[in-house]
């Protein structure tokens, strides 16, 4: 080559291979080079460079264009057929290898696009309202016990004041939640779980879909909103505006103004909501006292200007020392915090938080496996491709030699790539279809199926797809096209790359065991929430709750007809349900120190809650009827509140509340009691005081039942007896246990899921692994033939044959246990109560590799072993 044409710009080349037709480029080429030689004899390089950029560009006219285009569209139709017509022949001849390719993407791809729907759906709460990215919810801090404590309310006059004193926020509401509820309507009674008492700008802040009415709802005075489905239980089809109900036994009546649409993306659970009429005032006892603060708070909304901002949050600081000192605030730990309303709902759970909640872990977990799925999905792809090219080396040889050119082959393997993913997409969305009620039943109620076709969804539907085709498509392509045609024409193997092989099957037996490390231990924690003792018998235990209405003499009346119900054991009522919480309150307790103002957990209960729920008394006794002076003198601890409290005998140690009321609760304990965890086990037992309640005043209104016997007839005869105490309210009732199992429906759900998952991920594994085992095989014979001549046994081939699978899960175990560990780990940390973290899961993992590598290579190995060793070396 001449000095000069090392000098020529090369990118001009390349544009002109790009855009000339292959028939001229040569010789165009040709003479474009000539005349760059001459131009840099007679005017330097730099001239000469300028030359052949300019003549490239004139060549580029429309008559060589239009030349190229149609001579390519005439050519390249064919060829396309021809590239289908080939994949087609040869699916007829390789129906095993087209059955586990396609079975093996199918799987996975319904297992993502199940995934996607979930994803996409946790992903959308509250992503609805208008502007959402200016509107937040307005969060306090407050210090209990020397530790802060963060709630998802505020007190009621923090709203109105950031309204009047700061001018970047546009306008606000506020919400609160009523307990124990009916709605009312000739007669008819429903339960309302999800009434709450907003403000009248309500719909002007958050955003809604109304079928009848509008933002304005709010506005009449004894306006009441209902959705869609609690208009359908009180009125059926009829139109539900301006009808009049009550709720409770309340004499006010309110008109139905609005009915919008179920709340499915909101956290904000619902089913009618109010005018709320509370107002307060903002001062240092509304943040210190536990019951002020509670009593006096609500969730709170802003909207916003413009997105918050750190000058804002300093504003909000300055603005509160105009109502509460600083130094008083620092030493109450009180803070405002502001946070996005469309993070609430995979946000960290708070407390007095009145919402429906997510977890992001399980998002992020769910997410992850979707990736994982559509990974092992693609590298089995890749090997049963390469296990496929040893019955294609030769055909590949034969085009190579009649002139096909790279970019040819790799468009034959990518075609047939997009081939297998879009049939698998077709028949995994057919199976999506077919057992989404399934779907449903293992992931979420609220999925549809049209959820698959929102932006979010089908963005991710299609980056993973596309995602599967690039990692299915590339790697058999390069084996394709790179191989030479001495090696497609002898049947090597096509240009197999061993050190590819490894890394796909490494990948794969990883995957695998960090998914059944997961399940093994998953597995492990659900059945200790499930069998966790809590410090009660739940099982033949209900439980139901009374209006707010109820009276006294109403409860006495109750308990005494539940208990002539045959197989009714017990009764007791309480202040406090399982999974429901605990109220909370400021006492005073004796110390080596004196008397000490501590902030504890109470229960309120009458003496027979303890032999109904099957507490365990550890010290002294429980309360006692025959007592009188129990009602204000006896208090009854748990093990927690003594350890926490330091009290080594703690009977007889002195505990009052409320001094303002003095002597009615001045008292010593009299009992302490076995631990009961009556929340989930994400939190651990509070330090608890219980107390008798305040009969002359109101009862509390959960009432437990415990039976033995026919379950139906005793709970027929139990409504029976309610509806006598209670007419004109339904009996609604949960048993114990099922309300325990139904506040850990997160891990039961995504532990079906990993189980479903792991499942697929396997099977698609052990697919490659009997592709890849059966073609490493039938690449071996030779050495396998000569081993048998010299006296090798069927065991030390078939032995030797799996040795090389077994070597690869050995060293993705060593790699994958680890991680799998500090995944698991970090999972459990979320736990309060939890398994511990043993050795022999892990064991278990590479056990079960091991057994799968046997199983899905055994076959190919036993083969190899009985082979005829003279037929081999014969065909060799």
């Amino acid at each position: 080559m001449k000095e000069t044409e090392t000098h020529i710009p090369k990118h001009a080349l390349r544009l002109l291979r790009w855009f000339c037709p292959s028939h001229l480029y040569e010789e165009i080429e040709g003479d474009l080079i000539q005349k760059f030689n001459t131009y840099v004899k007679n005017f330097g390089q730099k001239k000469a460079k300028r030359k052949l950029r300019w003549n490239v560009i004139r060549f580029c006219r429309p008559g060589i264009l239009l030349r190229n285009k149609f001579s390519s569209q005439h050519s390249q139709i064919p060829m396309f057929k021809n590239y289908f017509v080939t994949s087609l022949r040869h699916i007829r001849k390789s129906k095993i290898n087209f059955a586990f390719k396609l079975g093996g993407l199918s799987l996975a791809i319904f297992s993502f696009l199940a995934i996607a729907i979930y994803v996409s759906y946790q992903l959308s709460f509250d992503q609805h309202h208008y502007e959402c990215d200016r509107l937040y919810r307005v969060n306090s801090e407050r210090r209990e016990n020397g530790e802060l404590e963060k709630y998802g309310i505020a007190p009621l006059a923090v709203g109105p004041i950031l309204k009047q004193y700061l001018p970047e926020v546009e306008t606000f509401t506020r919400t609160r939640y009523a307990n124990n509820t009916y709605l009312r309507y000739e007669g008819k009674a429903v339960d309302c779980g999800g009434l709450i008492h907003a403000d009248t700008s309500f719909f002007h802040v958050l955003t809604f879909q109304f079928i009848s009415g509008n933002a304005n709802a709010l506005k009449h005075p004894n306006a009441i909103v209902l959705t869609k489905t609690k208009a359908l239980q009180l009125f059926g089809d009829t139109n539900a505006l301006e009808k009049i109900i009550t709720i409770n036994n309340e004499k006010q009546t309110y008109q139905v103004t609005a009915v919008i649409e179920d709340p499915t993306h909101s956290f904000l659970g619902f089913e009618a909501i109010t005018l709320n009429r509370d107002e307060a005032e903002f001062s240092l006892s509304s943040v210190v006292s536990p019951v002020e603060f509670l009593d006096e708070s609500s969730t709170l909304f802003v909207r916003l200007k413009q997105p918050i901002t750190s000058q804002l949050e300093s504003k909000v600081e300055l603005l509160l020392e105009r109502f509460i000192k600083k130094s008083d605030r620092i030493e109450t730990g009180f803070a405002l915090s502001f946070q996005p309303i469309k993070d609430v709902y995979l946000g960290p759970q708070l407390k007095a938080e009145f919402a429906a909640k997510g977890s992001s872990i399980y998002v992020y977990a769910f997410s992850v496996l979707a990736v994982l799925l559509l990974i092992v999905a693609a590298v089995n792809y890749i090997n049963l491709s390469i296990a496929d090219f040893s019955s294609r080396s030769k055909e590949t040889g034969v085009r190579k030699v009649l002139g096909a050119r790279k970019y040819q082959l790799i468009t034959q393997v990518v075609l047939e790539a997009i081939l297998f993913s879009v049939l698998s997409f077709l028949i995994a969305l057919l199976m999506l279809y077919i057992f989404f009620p399934q779907v449903m039943q293992l992931l979420d109620s609220n999925l549809r199926f049209s959820m698959l076709f929102n932006n979010k969804s089908l963005i991710g539907i299609l980056v993973g797809i596309g995602a599967l085709v690039f990692l299915s498509a590339w790697i058999p392509a390069r084996q394709f096209a790179l191989s030479s045609i001495t090696q497609n024409l002898k049947s090597k193997g096509n240009g197999y790359n061993a050190f590819v092989s490894q890394a796909l099957m490494f990948t794969q037996f990883s995957i695998s065991a960090i998914c059944i490390a997961c399940t093994i231990v998953a597995g492990q924690q659900v059945s200790f929430i499930h069998k966790k003792d809590l410090g009660i018998d739940r099982n033949n235990l209900l439980v139901f709750s009374l209006p707010e209405d109820f009276s006294v003499n109403k409860m006495i009346t109750l308990k005494q007809k539940l208990k002539e119900v045959v197989g009714v054991t017990a009764v007791s009522n309480s202040s406090f349900r399982i999974s429901g919480g605990y109220w909370k309150d400021w006492y005073y307790v004796e110390s080596k120190d004196g008397i000490k103002n501590i902030e504890l957990y109470e229960v309120f209960s009458d003496d027979e809650l303890f032999s109904t729920l099957g507490i365990k008394l550890l010290e002294g006794r429980t309360f006692d009827s025959g007592i009188p002076s129990d009602s204000g003198a006896a208090f009854v601890i748990n093990e927690t509140a003594a350890r926490a409290l330091g009290w080594d005998n703690p009977i007889g140690k002195k505990i009052y509340t409320h001094p303002e009321e003095k002597g009615k609760w001045d008292g010593t304990v009299v009992g302490v009691v076995a631990d009961i965890n009556i929340s989930p086990v994400y939190e651990k037992i509070h330090p608890l005081v219980m107390r008798l309640p305040w009969q002359n005043n109101y009862p509390d209104y959960f009432v437990y039942v415990r039976y033995q016997g026919d379950e139906k007839t005793i709970i027929d005869n139990i409504g029976k007896k309610y509806k006598e105490v209670n007419p004109g309210y339904p009996f609604a009732f949960r048993f114990v246990d099922e309300l325990y199992n139904h506040e850990h429906q997160k891990e039961n759900k995504a532990f079906s899921s990993l189980q479903f998952s792991t499942l697929i991920i396997v099977v698609v594994s052990m697919l490659g692994i009997f592709s890849m085992a059966a073609f490493i095989s039938i690449k071996r014979m030779n050495e396998f033939g000569i081993r048998k001549v010299l006296g090798a046994s069927i065991q030390q081939i078939a032995t030797l044959h799996l040795g090389y699978f077994l070597k690869l899960a050995m060293i993705a175990n060593l790699v994958a246990l680890p991680l799998s560990y500090l995944l698991i780990k970090e999972w459990l940390d979320t736990f309060a109560y939890r398994v511990g973290l043993a050795y022999y899961p892990f064991l278990l993992v590479a056990l079960a590799s091991f057994v799968l590598v046997i199983i899905a290579g055994g076959y190919s190995a036993w083969k190899a072993g009985r082979m005829n060793p003279v037929d081999v070396i014969k065909i060799q």
